[in-house]
């Protein structure tokens, strides 16, 4: 459960006295529950977490200093009465909420207004705990792509190497893929996202894995990009900018840097060799409970970059025709630069 000076001082700073939370990886983070199908209650001082029978042994195990509360399929009418017991005027709500849900809430709550309040935003900075977790899940998932490498060869399939990497991560620890494995070979390497398909690898390719593993909750993501056979010069030129770039960024990434500078120097660096406009997304996103959270290392995010922020930093270029080369770590934000997480060699690899 995170203090409730956290949350007292959230509350006041988006100018509500209650809040109403529903986003799975939001409730967790405040409450320590790890179900779903249930809701949050807070104010500065009294804390609900709003389930149904199937939770409540959990929640009351799991929730500590939250008292559990069984809905019984009213929602909105249970909210009504903690509304009124603890005097709420002012509910803050997260942009999730549904319209349907909204609808029931103004007709059972016609005295509480309702405001959005980013509740996201709690979990930008993370804790020693958190950051272990996060060091646990890339060791995972290092310790898969590692022992997939043996199986890495012309004649397989892309979704074979999935369901090889996926496995070995599983043995490794993980509790799922943080997301669709990507495995794009050959010209398919041109497509950033390019799910793994039946397609057969062949010698002279470069193939992209862009995976994760999950560790109570918390997720990885990392991409590396392996040679199958001898390839060529241009193909090793692509290679060797984007782990040029890759390094160039988490050298001067750091606390005190906005998120859209980091963006921009990757751009440059591209730049120097003709290469930016096949650098077609942004550089990179922060990771923890979800696998895309903000701050976003991206043009559009001028957010300011502080310690214990996670980002990862993914350079890419993609060439139709040619394929593609991404190489992706997931770091720390330090005071004075970064600690990285994904510790699985850049360095060229051909198999």
């Amino acid at each position: 459960m995170v203090s409730k000076e956290l949350i007292s001082d959230f509350l006041e700073k988006s100018h509500v006295n209650g809040l109403f939370v529903q986003k799975d990886e939001n409730l967790r983070y405040i409450s320590g529950f790890t179900g779903s199908d249930s809701y949050l209650f807070v104010t500065k001082d009294s804390f609900y977490l709003l389930t149904d029978s199937r939770y409540v042994e959990q929640a009351k195990e799991e929730a500590k200093g939250f008292t559990v509360v069984d809905y019984r399929g009213k929602l909105a009418d249970t909210l009504s009465d903690l509304a009124k017991k603890h005097g709420v005027t002012k509910l803050g709500i997260e942009s999730v909420l549904s319209y349907r849900m909204y609808l029931t809430f103004d007709e059972a709550m016609p005295d509480v207004d309702f405001e959005f309040c980013p509740v996201d935003d709690l979990r930008r900075i993370k804790s020693e705990e958190e950051l272990k977790l996060l060091k646990e899940a890339c060791r995972i998932s290092d310790e898969g792509f590692k022992n997939t490498i043996p199986y890495i060869k012309a004649g397989v399939t892309e979704r074979y190497l999935q369901a090889v990497l996926e496995c070995e991560m599983l043995k490794a620890g993980s509790e799922g893929k943080s997301f669709d494995t990507i495995v794009a070979s050959g010209e398919r390497g041109a497509y950033p996202h390019g799910t793994a398909t039946d397609k057969v690898i062949h010698e002279g390719e470069m193939i992209t894995f862009d995976f994760g593993a999950i560790y109570k909750g918390y997720h990885s993501d990392i991409t590396r990009t392996v040679a199958v056979g001898d390839i060529s010069d241009r193909q090793r030129f692509l290679y060797d900018k984007v782990l040029g770039c890759n390094e160039y960024i988490e050298s001067i990434l750091k606390a005190g840097m906005h998120a859209n500078e980091a963006d921009t120097e990757a751009r440059k660096y591209f730049a120097r060799f003709d290469l930016e406009k096949y650098f077609t997304h942004a550089l990179g996103h922060s990771v923890g409970l979800e696998i895309h959270e903000a701050p976003v290392l991206a043009q559009r995010d001028t957010s300011l970059l502080e310690p214990n922020m996670t980002e990862t930093v993914e350079p890419g270029v993609y060439v139709p025709g040619t394929g593609g080369v991404r190489i992706e770590d997931t770091v720390v934000i330090k005071q004075d630069g970064i600690s990285i997480l994904t510790l699985f060699p850049k360095k060229f690899l051909r198999v």
